[in-house]
Parts: C-alpha cells; structure tokens; sequence
C-alpha cells in the first residue's frame, strides 16, 4: 500500500502539486490523469524520492525504492548512446546481478522472456538508436519487466506510438497486475483509461478526485480540473479511442465526448 499524506512539492516558489491525499492499495493499477502542468510527472517522481517535499509524506509500508521499477518518459533518455538492447534491458537485473557479474543461466532465461513478451526477440543485437518509437518503448517495458518489482510507475507509456503497440503494452500491464504488482502510470488518453484502469486519480496541482474511474472521469470532475471545453460538450459519448464501439445513442451519465484521443493536447 502507498499511503501519500498531504503531500505539498514546489518547484522553486511554484506548487506542483498541493496537499494531495490519497492511498494505493497493493495490486491496484491506477491512472494518473490532468492536463497539462498538473503534477502527475512530479506525483510520480516524489514516490520515487526524486523531488524535495515541501510538507506531507509518502509512506510505502513494508516496500522501499528497491521494489519501484521507474520507466520515466522517453524523451528523458539518450537514445543515441552506444548501447544494444540486450545491454540495455539487462540493466533491469542490475540489483540482483550488478554491472560487473556476468549473467547466470536463469537470468539469461529471464532476459529472453522479457524480451519476448514485448516481441523484441529479433532486435537483441540491435543499437537502441535503431529503434522506432514502438520498439523503443517496447524495450523500455522489457527492462521493467526483467527488474521485477512489485510497484511499477510507468510516465506517459503510450506516448507517440501505434495502437497495436498500446494494444500489446496494455496486457503487458494487465499481466503484471494479476501478479500482484502494483501499476501505476500517467495517461494522457483518457480512452484507454475509461477501458482499461479501474482506478484513477485526477489532479490539478490538487487533488480532484480518486477512486474508481467511473466515479472520476465526470464531468464536472474533468471541468474541475481544468479541462474546460468539456463545458461545451454534450454528455453522452465515451472518449473517443479506436478500441472502443460504444453505441452514439448511449447516456452513461459519466461518459463524456472527446474532440481527440489524446484530449491532453488540448488542455491548458
């Protein structure tokens, strides 16, 4: 369980997130969601002990950041540097192996079964500045995965790459929660919310609401937070999202239109 206790962190003299209270229970895969500027990165980044709190705590019961795996957004890694993706996802096991232990029989195992989950099998030997956005991120997951940890905090997963991909990261996911582990990532889609996370919390610096996700994404929740042209939209459609064929005449009070996918664009 990760308990957060009115959690305050600035940036400078600016609040990102304030007086936020909340509790994850183990083996919950939650969203994180709000527009842009909300503090979910940095929500994220203080659970892993990478910001300075301002007040408040951050308890993680019987855990420590040594059962957090961290796959931070993409454009926040060197993708140039000299390295193969067999190189780079065998960084996951560092903990267990350290850098300089060549890697055992099961652990090499372990490797190839990260690797196949996330259809890399192909491209071990590949540089990492070979990769397209889809491998990229796939490559990412597979070092999560070989690290495994019992809370995963995922930034922005399905950034910039195609539905097939977002498709297979999602039972990605799902596999890791019916393990057990703990999910926890920053969504911008929120499609892929409504469909796939229970959970969800929504913030705008402070917290708009948490819990179940069809108890969240309302819409006076969503206007709340700052996505204003939901003002203007007619409640009754769910988001748009390519794996959804919900019926047009549907008046699910807590479903709302969508201009976009990825409504995060469009908010400020």
């Amino acid at each position: 369980m990760i308990k957060i206790n009115d959690l305050s962190v600035a940036y400078q003299q600016d609040l990102a997130l304030s007086h936020i209270t909340t509790t994850i229970d183990s083996g919950d895969l939650v969203a994180i969601v709000g527009p842009n500027g909300a503090g979910k990165s940095t929500l994220l980044k203080s659970i892993m002990q990478q910001m300075t709190v301002e007040s408040g705590s951050i308890e993680l019961g019987h855990l420590s950041l040594n059962n957090i795996a961290y796959l931070p957004q993409t454009n926040q890694i060197d993708r140039k540097f000299p390295i193969t993706v067999t190189e780079f996802v065998s960084a996951g096991a560092w903990q267990r192996c350290s850098f300089w232990r060549i890697f055992s029989r099961k652990e090499q195992h372990l490797l190839q079964q990260a690797l196949a989950k996330v259809d890399l099998e192909n491209m071990a030997e590949r540089q990492i500045s070979q990769l397209s956005g889809g491998q990229f991120q796939r490559m990412l997951f597979a070092r999560m995965l070989l690290q495994d940890a019992d809370i995963l905090l995922l930034d922005e997963p399905f950034g910039g790459i195609d539905a097939q991909t977002t498709e297979l990261l999602i039972r990605v996911i799902q596999e890791c929660q019916q393990q057990g582990k703990t999910v926890i990532a920053v969504i911008h889609d929120l499609a892929l919310v409504q469909r796939y996370f229970p959970s969800t919390i929504l913030i705008a610096t402070t917290l708009i609401a948490a819990g179940k996700t069809k108890n969240v994404l309302t819409q006076s929740h969503l206007i709340q937070a700052g996505y204003q042209h939901f003002a203007h939209c007619a409640v009754h459609n769910t988001f748009n999202n390519p794996f959804h064929n919900i019926p047009d005449n549907s008046t699910n009070e807590n479903a709302v239109i969508s201009v976009s996918a990825n409504i995060e664009s469009q908010a400020s």
